[in-house]
């Protein structure tokens, strides 16, 4: 957990029941950002706590059996920023908190800029525009990206005459790029003007299906015929040993060239996948798929959500309810445990 500007008590910042905290190790300024660490992981993990200036911690992470942390990587950086205005310039340079990691890193909190690329709709001035994007220029010569999602404001003022922005960010570089499951904003609010947002990386790379032909879903018989478009097109792959053309796409193994026979059927079964795959309509997954859900199972939620709706009117459908809940939850079980 990162903060910026924490609580302090007689110049450190408070403790918190299960965690351990890291500050600055830059002596005699103010702690400006702290790194709370859950002790279930402090057991587990060693840690390298560097700053370079007051408002950056660096937090390194590694095991301390020397497994690797995420994937084959043995370890993986945490950069915690509060880049502060003081006299109007900011108080961390990007080419200082920016760097050529070879490991995962991640860059995570305030740092107050704007950019078009998250807030299009954001009336900036020139200037105010030009920092922003140089500032991330750096941050992509160095591999590193924004995963906010563009549009979600990170800082709602409390005065109503103050627009909400877009300052908080988090960068992943590429090595961390595969490992990212989510990125949200939607956990109960903390009182401060700044939204929480929570990261969330698998230990393993976290990457969704690419979209491919659903090929169960082809048109194969229209009002019970064979589909025309499809047998036409087949039918002049085969050329003119089943028709009277003269011309043929597939490649027919003389009896004389057989050892040409397998080249020739991976051909003729790429040009025949090839021929077939623009009639299926695509599948698309994203990381929210769920490739267990079948429409049997569809069927059956809607079936329970419709009892449960009549049951809040009706008491006397309470257990009839409950039962087609069970039912549902239950084969939601079996059907992930098969597809698993």
């Amino acid at each position: 957990m990162c903060l910026q500007d924490p609580p302090l008590f007689q110049g450190s910042p408070v403790r918190a029941p299960g965690f351990q905290y890291y500050v600055s190790n830059v002596l005699g300024f103010k702690k400006r950002v702290a790194t709370y660490v859950n002790l279930s992981l402090a057991k587990d993990f060693k840690y390298l706590c560097f700053s370079p200036t007051v408002d950056v911690l660096r937090l390194v992470l590694s095991r301390n059996d020397g497994r690797p942390v995420l994937g084959g990587f043995d370890s993986f950086s945490l950069i915690n920023t509060y880049n502060r205005k003081v006299d109007g310039v900011n108080t961390v340079k990007a080419a200082d908190l920016f760097t050529d990691d070879l490991h995962p890193a991640l860059v995570v909190r305030d740092l107050n800029m704007h950019t078009l690329y998250m807030d299009a709709t954001r009336n900036m001035s020139n200037t105010e525009g030009r920092k922003g994007e140089q500032y991330f220029r750096v941050a992509g010569l160095q591999s590193f990206a924004i995963i906010n999602e563009p549009g979600v404001y990170t800082r709602t003022p409390d005065n109503i005459n103050d627009r909400p922005s877009i300052i908080n960010y988090t960068l992943a570089n590429r090595q961390l790029a595969d490992f990212v499951k989510r990125w949200k904003t939607n956990i109960p609010h903390t009182g401060s003007d700044h939204t929480a947002i929570v990261t969330s990386i698998t230990s393993a790379p976290y990457i969704t299906a690419r979209p491919s032909p659903n090929w169960g879903k082809i048109t194969w018989k229209v009002e019970g015929k064979p589909n025309a478009v499809i047998e036409d097109e087949v039918t002049k792959l085969m050329g003119s040993r089943f028709n009277n053309e003269h011309t043929t796409s597939f490649k027919w193994t003389r009896e004389t060239e057989r050892e040409n026979a397998v080249d020739d059927f991976d051909f003729n079964l790429s040009l025949l996948i090839h021929t077939i795959k623009k009639h299926p309509p695509m599948k698309r997954p994203c990381k929210w798929s769920k490739p267990w859900l079948t429409p049997e199972l569809t069927q059956l939620r809607k079936d329970f959500t419709c009892v449960a709706r009549k049951a809040k009117m009706n008491p006397a459908l309470t257990q009839h309810a409950t039962e087609k809940k069970k039912a549902y939850q239950s084969n939601v079980k079996r059907a992930k445990a098969a597809h698993w």
